[in-house]
């Protein structure tokens, strides 16, 4: 199955690039793209284009915050129904929630999560596109449009109050601290925003409690659309590889994919898949890609993939290639 995303994005990125003056009809013919015709209203781009896109972007335009800035210039009116549906939440929290739930019309890849912590509200935002270039510049996009939609929306000055990354801290970070204004911890196991309730309970001045039920029937349609292409079992890999280091459970996924547990075993069953086999093979295949493709420590490592013990990974991993996880990377990278 080919992950996908709007693409509309490829627009905001054009437009941000004439705007800081860089030749966009360049950089985006260096991906493969033509020019100016390289979408189509409606239309939704391979993830992976889009990944060579922002690999030539980096490449052209060597701004660390150019995705964040990126993110805090596209409206909400550019996701189409969802953003109208945005648009029309009560209040802070109920637009986070309804991220949460149609996450997937922006980008395919993309589980946001809102989870309640005592007084205070975390918003979580979880990437597998498969290239983690592009992992990056969407959570950096996601931090600034939440930031800039979230303070335009409420006409208030929001700040949260803490806020995890998990990629490295760059060279050039400044710019993280003067649009956050809060303690930011870099290479963090998950990327988080936390919020009091008392600032998700301030209402949108954009409210409409009676149109918004006809945007989310219409959010609905849009993601039955797009999911009709999507098989089941695909959409399950997907959101146990986002939210593997969690050890997510059978009630999780069913959840997710908004259907009862009994319906998703049942459909599993259908399939002739065992639901703990699956996890151990994306566990399987996201430590290859860990060993393989970055430098992290056999303990982080660990951790991403939702063991409790290194010593159980280090085992599981050994039982499946008869080397342990730091011979199999020394021989084979």
């Amino acid at each position: 199955m080919i992950k996908t995303a709007a693409g509309i994005y490829l627009h905001y990125i054009d437009g941000y690039l004439n705007e800081l003056d860089f030749d966009s009809e360049v950089i985006f013919r260096s991906t493969g793209l033509s020019y100016p015709d390289y979408t189509q209203p409606g239309d939704r781009v391979a993830l992976q284009v889009i990944a060579k896109l922002i690999e030539q972007v980096n490449t052209h335009v060597r701004r660390p915050d150019f995705a964040f800035q990126l993110g805090r210039k596209i409206p909400l009116m550019a996701h189409g129904n969802l953003g109208a549906a945005m648009l029309a939440c009560k209040d802070l929290h109920a637009l986070l929630v309804l991220s949460e739930r149609f996450s997937r019309l922006a980008f395919s890849s993309i589980t946001l999560s809102v989870i309640e912590q005592g007084n205070n509200i975390a918003f979580k935002i979880a990437t597998d596109t498969g290239f983690p270039i592009l992992d990056i510049a969407i959570v950096d996009a996601i931090l600034g449009t939440s930031m800039e939609n979230l303070q335009r929306l409420s006409g208030v000055n929001i700040q949260p109050i803490s806020v995890k990354i998990r990629h490295n801290k760059p060279q050039n970070s400044e710019f993280y601290n003067t649009l956050l204004e809060c303690p930011i911890e870099f290479d963090a196991l998950d990327n988080t925003l936390v919020f009091s309730k008392k600032t998700m309970a301030i209402s949108l001045q954009t409210a409409d409690n009676i149109g918004q039920d006809i945007l989310v029937e219409k959010c609905k349609k849009d993601l039955d659309d797009i999911e009709q292409d999507s098989p089941l079992i695909s959409r399950i890999t997907d959101i146990i590889t986002i939210h593997l280091s969690t050890s997510p459970s059978l009630l999780f996924v069913a959840n997710t994919l908004q259907i009862s547990e009994r319906t998703l075993r049942r459909r599993l069953a259908e399939e002739n898949i065992n639901y703990r086999n699956l996890i151990k093979e994306v566990r399987h295949e996201k430590a290859l890609h860990f060993l393989r493709h970055t430098q992290l420590r056999i303990e982080k490592i660990s951790m991403e993939l939702g063991y409790k013990e290194t010593s159980n990974f280090r085992r599981a991993f050994k039982d499946a290639t008869g080397r342990s996880p730091r011979e199999w990377r020394k021989h084979e990278t």
